[in-house]
């Protein structure tokens, strides 16, 4: 039997949805996980979301870092690895950057991880043009998420061939089954009677749009909409939308959970009766990979890069244009006033989608990319 080939993945700090993909990765490679911080304030993934496997290359927040000294400690590290194949998570900071040039001198098939899209961010001709010819140079090939971040990338010069996808992918087995087993704990107990809600999970940034959510649904429920709304997450919002939703929250209508780890999710999952997304930019959206896995129905904004691959129309769900308002609080109503048969058969639809998008067909390929560079060098 031949030994498999080394490769190595690279990311700023190790959370749930990035153990899942090391985990199925090992299926075909020897794999060698690099975080460059132990922590991260942007995401505060808790320390049992990760295990002895990763190799940490600085203790303390990723933000706090000399960004120098840790590009140093990428290219010692890489130089003991030696791997084969190298996945690097983007093109725009030095440490990545280092990655790929290591990659490209010492022969590795250099593989460019992505979720970005063209309508992420107003695009300038210089910035672009600059991320082509570091595409060039530096990477072999890119696996994305879905249909607008492999557009983005051949706009960049990548081949199709060369793209792969599946990048955006979560652990739907654990999701599924955690989510069963509450719903099944639940069935004689006074939660299985509540009526359902609508329930969000993530940051409380700017870009997820959660003040317009409350606003619709304040309208919803004025209109007699009778689901409650449910928060999960924190953020630097935080307090602003609670203030906004002060009412709302004393009447029970709107309940802030705070951030909850990934041991946590599934409960909120199992019991909602729609998991909405509204943001006004999202590359992709993993938390509807979650709630799809959950067995959900889903409202995702037309902002999100997920929407064009994850969520068919009317079918499992609803796309929504989340810079109106009223747009909004159409899906909410709609949703709400579906049987629960309806929403059911919107669920199953969402688990069988969500089908494709798992750790296992992300690293599946990964592997294909990396043979289809091998033949063509």
């Amino acid at each position: 039997m031949s030994m498999r080939e080394k490769l190595a993945i690279i990311w700023t700090h190790f959370g749930p949805y990035h153990m899942a993909r090391i985990q199925a990765l090992k299926i075909y490679f020897d794999v060698r996980a690099i975080e460059l911080a132990s922590d991260q304030r942007l995401y505060r993934w808790s320390s049992e979301e990760t295990d002895t496997s990763v190799h940490t290359l600085t203790s303390g927040d990723w933000e706090d870092q000399n960004k120098v000294l840790v590009t140093v400690k990428v290219w010692r590290e890489l130089n003991r690895a030696r791997p084969g194949i190298l996945l690097v998570h983007g093109y725009s900071s030095i440490t990545a950057l280092c990655a790929a040039a290591w990659g490209r001198t010492h022969g590795a098939k250099t593989i460019l991880m992505s979720e970005s899209n063209f309508d992420d961010h107003r695009r300038h001709r210089l910035a672009e043009a600059i991320k082509r010819t570091i595409i060039a140079l530096l990477f072999d090939a890119g696996i994305v998420g879905g249909k607008r971040a492999a557009a983005y990338l051949e706009r960049l010069g990548m081949s199709a061939e060369r793209i792969a996808r599946a990048y955006d992918v979560v652990d739907n087995e654990y999701f599924s089954s955690r989510a069963a087993q509450c719903r099944r704990e639940a069935e004689d107990s006074e939660s299985s009677t509540k009526a359902p809600y609508f329930v969000y999970v993530g940051r409380l940034a700017p870009e997820k749009n959660i003040s317009a959510l409350l606003e619709a649904f304040g309208q919803y429920r004025d209109a007699g909409g009778t689901w409650s709304l449910v928060i999960v997450g924190d953020g630097p919002l935080n307090e602003s939308l609670r203030e906004q939703a002060r009412i709302l929250i004393e009447s029970g209508a709107v309940v802030f959970t705070g951030r909850k780890n990934v041991h946590e999710l599934p409960f909120f999952y199992a019991f909602a009766g729609c998991f909405v997304l509204p943001s006004v930019r999202e590359p992709w959206g993993l938390v509807v990979n979650e709630a799809m896995a959950s067995g959900l129905p889903v409202i995702v904004s037309s902002r999100c890069g997920c929407a064009d691959d994850l969520v068919a129309d009317g079918s499992n769900g609803f796309i929504i244009d989340s810079t109106r308002i009223s747009g909004i609080v159409e899906a909410l109503t709609r949703m709400s006033n579906l049987s629960a048969a309806d929403r059911s058969r919107m669920g199953e639809l969402s688990m069988r989608i969500i089908a494709d998008y798992a750790p296992e067909i992300w690293a599946s390929e990964v592997n294909r990319i990396a043979s289809v560079v091998g033949k063509a060098s």
